[in-house]
């Protein structure tokens, strides 16, 4: 079966992939602002592949997205793998696709920070292993709601028994747990903590940027420009809750968190993607913290979940970190580096540097 790369062009084809395993298709307006991506653009590098069939049916893709990073005064790309689906008739072509994908040059690491337990085989034989250690496979959340989680219980439970009892629920309520539409507000937020609006257009963004930048880590870039295209995902239906731990008028800490509904009968989750304070800000974490759980609690969302977490931000989670309850327990984060690539201590990255603010599942459940 060829293998080519996908255009924004192929949008039905990936999209019939997508729905073949249950998932949010992405339009075709959604690529072609994944296209648009400095990183992408900068390394002039596929947007992913697909594999079809002798007549054209799609079997597989593989995403493909380019992470801009910053370490001092360098500038250098990774290459993260997304939305990997492959149809029981393309049994097999799952490391083609990933060795397509790590032929890429330029890079000085492929990884992915969403992967289930059956691909964790398949990524050791790339050399790819679990990352960052020692918490690749720790996720936290923090419930909130315990009525909706349980409608979810009962609903996986029918599912189980009976799916066809199940699809006449969801022929009815076509999509069961969806929030009604809120917004969270300035009132809502705890002092210290104020609203991001247009970060790209904030002196004080820019500012704390090269603060970050200044504290000598390898940092996904989160510059004016790529914040820009990053927060102008036209597949997003509801707006994201950008926050800004504050001391006068100067950032020292960011959070970004979205709406989501990983399934149809799951409930909705305010998911985190990006957590990040300077050094020397030594509350921001926990002000930020609070003002995501009352984010979290506007929003109806049954939990605060964060998919990802380094050992730097585990220590500046502190006591939030010991209250969390631990999901995942397999290794869902993976990296592999190249020789010339800097020392992986230096980055400890959070969910903004994987696929994340961009695969989640929308909370309306349409996108």
């Amino acid at each position: 079966m060829p293998v080519r790369p996908f255009t924004p062009e192929d949008a039905e084809a990936l999209a019939a992939l997508n729905r073949s395993v249950g998932w949010s298709a992405r339009s075709a307006a959604g690529w072609r602002w994944l296209a648009r991506d400095p990183g992408r653009q900068a390394m002039d590098a596929p947007l992913g592949w697909i594999a079809e069939d002798e007549q054209g049916a799609p079997m597989a893709c593989l995403g493909n997205f380019i992470q801009t990073f910053r370490l001092g005064e360098r500038t250098l790309y990774a290459g993260t793998g997304h939305s990997i689906i492959v149809s029981p008739a393309g049994r097999g072509l799952a490391p083609r696709l990933i060795r397509t994908l790590m032929d890429q040059k330029g890079m000085f690491a492929f990884y992915t920070f969403n992967a289930n337990p059956q691909a964790a085989v398949l990524y050791r034989r790339h050399r790819i292993r679990p990352w960052p250690q020692p918490t690749s496979a720790l996720k936290l959340a923090w419930p909130l709601k315990h009525g909706p989680r349980a409608v979810s219980r009962l609903l996986r439970l029918a599912d189980s028994r009976s799916p066809k009892m199940l699809g006449r629920v969801l022929d009815r309520v076509a999509e069961p747990l969806t929030p009604h539409p809120k917004v969270v507000r300035a009132q809502d937020l705890p002092e210290g903590v104020a609203m991001l609006d247009a970060p790209w257009e904030m002196p004080a963004w820019e500012a704390y940027w090269h603060a970050c930048v200044a504290e000598g880590r390898l940092l996904a870039d989160r510059s004016p420009e790529i914040m820009r295209h990053r927060l102008g995902n036209p597949d997003r239906t509801s707006p994201p809750v950008l926050l800004a731990a504050v001391e006068g008028e100067t950032i020292v800490g960011h959070a970004w968190a979205e709406l989501a509904k990983p399934s149809v009968i799951d409930p909705p989750v305010l998911e985190i993607i990006d957590l990040m304070a300077l050094d020397g800000a030594a509350d921001a974490i926990d002000r930020l913290m609070s003002a995501l759980v009352r984010a979290a609690r506007r929003l109806d969302a049954a939990k605060l979940r964060l998919h990802l977490v380094s050992s730097r931000l585990l220590d500046q989670l502190g006591p939030w970190a010991d209250r969390a309850r631990r999901e995942g327990g397999w290794g869902h984060a993976h990296a592999r580096f190249e020789p010339d690539a800097p020392h992986p201590d230096l980055w400890q990255p959070t969910p903004y540097d994987g696929d994340y603010s961009f695969c989640l599942r929308p909370a309306t459940g349409r996108r």
